[in-house]
């Protein structure tokens, strides 16, 4: 049985893992654990998650969540989403999905926002959204790069 939740503790062994998967996310990664000072960061904030599915002792997904606070509203970021890729088609990804929406609204959360490229590498990751309800916005976001 799949049991979802947030890491609590960093274990070089599972950010390990978690490396593979982002990698299984997109070719710009490199398979490189993910960085004990990143994911403790995120396990000490009260706004961010990483919330983790695990089968037995396999990590098989992974998903970071971000309180994003404006003036009206909390709306709760979703960043991250993949299933291992030998485990896909098998509602893994939607209950991953329904745990992030939980999460959110026990944060007092009233939207689910996140990005997702539309290349056509990722068809099965919209093809996903649409079939779990989640409609594409018309936006236009912008992006300016931070580091020097």
């Amino acid at each position: 049985m799949i049991e979802i939740g947030p890491m609590t503790e960093y274990d070089g062994d599972v950010a390990e893992r978690l490396g593979v998967l982002r990698r299984q996310l997109s070719t710009k990664y490199d398979g490189s654990p993910l960085p004990r000072e990143t994911l403790e960061d995120i396990i000490e904030s009260p706004y961010h998650d990483l919330l983790l599915a695990v089968d037995g002792d396999e990590v098989v997904g992974m998903v970071v969540v971000s309180i994003v606070m404006m003036t009206t509203r909390r709306n709760v970021y979703m960043e991250d989403l993949v299933v291992d890729e030998n485990r896909r088609g098998q509602g893994i990804g939607g209950d991953m999905l329904e745990a992030v929406k939980d999460w959110g609204r026990k944060k007092g959360c009233q939207r689910l926002e996140f990005t997702s490229t539309s290349r056509e590498n990722k068809e099965g990751a919209i093809k996903f959204y649409e079939a779990h309800d989640i409609k594409l916005r018309d936006t236009g976001q912008y992006r300016a790069e931070l580091a020097e």
